[in-house]
Order: C-alpha cells, then sequence, then structure tokens
C-alpha cells in the first residue's frame, strides 16, 4: 500500500506542480455546492469530480486500477476530471449572480486568476517549433528516409513513438508500451529483446539471434550504443547512419523484400 501512495503522490504532484489549478479547483467545486440549483448539474460538476478524486486516492481502488491500467499510465484518471470546463463554469456562475460594474469586474479577476494559476504551455520544453510537414522530430525523418518501405523493424526507444507517423508501412516488434517492461516482469521475446537492448554493453550474440527469430529485418540503434561483438558475424550489417543513429539490416534482406510482420 505504501508503493500505492508513492506513485499516486508523485504523479499527482507532476501533473499539478508549478500551478494553483488544483486549489482553484476546489474553490470552484465548493461554490458550486453552494449556488448551483440545478441537481444534475450539482451531481455532474461537483460530485463527480470529486468520485474521480476519491478513486484516485483510495488504495482499494487505486491498486485495482493500477493493475488494470498499468502503473505508467494510473494517474490518468485525474484527465476526467474536466478542469477546462468546472473552472470556467464556476466563474459564470459567480458572474451570474452579480450585477453591474460587479459583474464586469468579477469577469476580468476570473480571466486573471485562470490566466495567473495556469502555466504558458507553449513555452514549456515539451514543445519546440516544427521543422517537418509531420509535426515530428527531425531525427525520425532521417532514419525513415533510409529505410525502405513494408519491412519489420527493431529501433531505438526515441523513435517509437514517431516512426509510424511517418511511414505506416514500417511495423516494428514492439511499441511505447514497452516501457511498462521497465517496472514489471514479463516472459516475452519482445521484453527480452527490449531489456538486451537497455543495457550498456549490448550482447549481439543474444539480440541478433533473437531479432531474427522474430523477424526483425532492421535494427535501429542509438550511435551511442557499445557492443559485444561484431555484427557481421551473426547476420547482420550496416546499412547506413544518421549523426543520431546506426541503421543495420539482415545479410538475407533482399532489396523491395515485404518483411512486415502484419497487414494493416
Amino acid at each position: 500500500m505504501q508503493d500505492f501512495f508513492t506513485i499516486a503522490k508523485t504523479d499527482f504532484l507532476d501533473t499539478f506542480q508549478g500551478a494553483w489549478i488544483f486549489p482553484l479547483l476546489l474553490i470552484v467545486l465548493v461554490f458550486i455546492f453552494w449556488k448551483e440549483k440545478d441537481g444534475m448539474r450539482k451531481l455532474l460538476l461537483g460530485v463527480l469530480p470529486l468520485l474521480f478524486l476519491f478513486i484516485y486516492w483510495c488504495p482499494l481502488t487505486g491498486m485495482l486500477f493500477m493493475k488494470l491500467l498499468g502503473e505508467n499510465v494510473y494517474w490518468r484518471i485525474l484527465w476526467l476530471i474536466l478542469i477546462a470546463v468546472l473552472i470556467p463554469y464556476g466563474c459564470c456562475l459567480l458572474i451570474g449572480h452579480l450585477k453591474g460594474w460587479l459583474r464586469q469586474g468579477a469577469f476580468l479577476i476570473g480571466m486573471a486568476v485562470i490566466i495567473l494559476c495556469g502555466t504558458p504551455l507553449l513555452k514549456s520544453e515539451e514543445f519546440q517549433a516544427s521543422t517537418n510537414d509531420y509535426k515530428i522530430p527531425q531525427n525520425v525523418v532521417a532514419v525513415c528516409d533510409l529505410l525502405p518501405g513494408n519491412v519489420h523493424a527493431l529501433v531505438s526507444n526515441r523513435l517509437m513513438p514517431y516512426i509510424r507517423l511517418y511511414d505506416p508501412s514500417l511495423t516494428l516488434e514492439y511499441g511505447r508500451n514497452i516501457l511498462t517492461y521497465n517496472v514489471r516482469e514479463v516472459d516475452s521475446p519482445q521484453a527480452a529483446l527490449y531489456k538486451a537492448t537497455q543495457e550498456e554493453e549490448m550482447d549481439v550474440a543474444f539480440v541478433a539471434s533473437l531479432a531474427k527469430e522474430e523477424g526483425c529485418t532492421f535494427l535501429v540503434f542509438s550511435n551511442s550504443h557499445m557492443y559485444s561483438d561484431n555484427w557481421e558475424s551473426y547476420g547482420y550489417k550496416e546499412y547506413g547512419h544518421t549523426d543520431e543513429f546506426t541503421i543495420f539490416v539482415d545479410t538475407d534482406y533482399e532489396e523491395g523484400q515485404n518483411t512486415k510482420k502484419w497487414e494493416e
């Protein structure tokens, strides 16, 4: 149970830290309970958000949903609390009870409070100017331009979320869900490959053998990786490279061959 509270607290603070949105939300909920006369609106805009908070913090429901959803996505229960609806509605409810210059003043103060209690979204490190029409990192485009279409690949974690956005004809040995294997034990070829490729010095014999068994025609790893042996000794050779990644190909691959693991 201690682990549950640690995870819940960490994710909660990561969601709301650096802003006063959550205290503002609590104030709005109190005001909705106080002033809202419509029973259905009070239920949807007052009771339901508190129910989601209870589900999030209650150990019984929390541990159940962590098991069902996974620890890495459990915090998204907080997304069910429609903050972008609740806070403006609470402000409108307040304004509706005022008249004359008090209403205008409350409107301006409410706008200022909403702005000041948030954080500048576009200034955060998660946002940067797009360098291509696909709005994905340029290093992904550089790799995809070297890879042929209709092939199955095992790629670096940094490429996984974006590579099929650029070229959906590629199939990947695993996607972003593989990151859950960092916190739980899973006995599968994908999990074994993932963990082996995260080692500081990659065991080429193991990775190459298992990658071939799983039909991975192309392997894409960061240039910073170190390897225990020469790839050519185990059925792969260098196919190309970019400033950040090196691409290896199965020596049995023939140009134009379709090695996709599944069809769309």
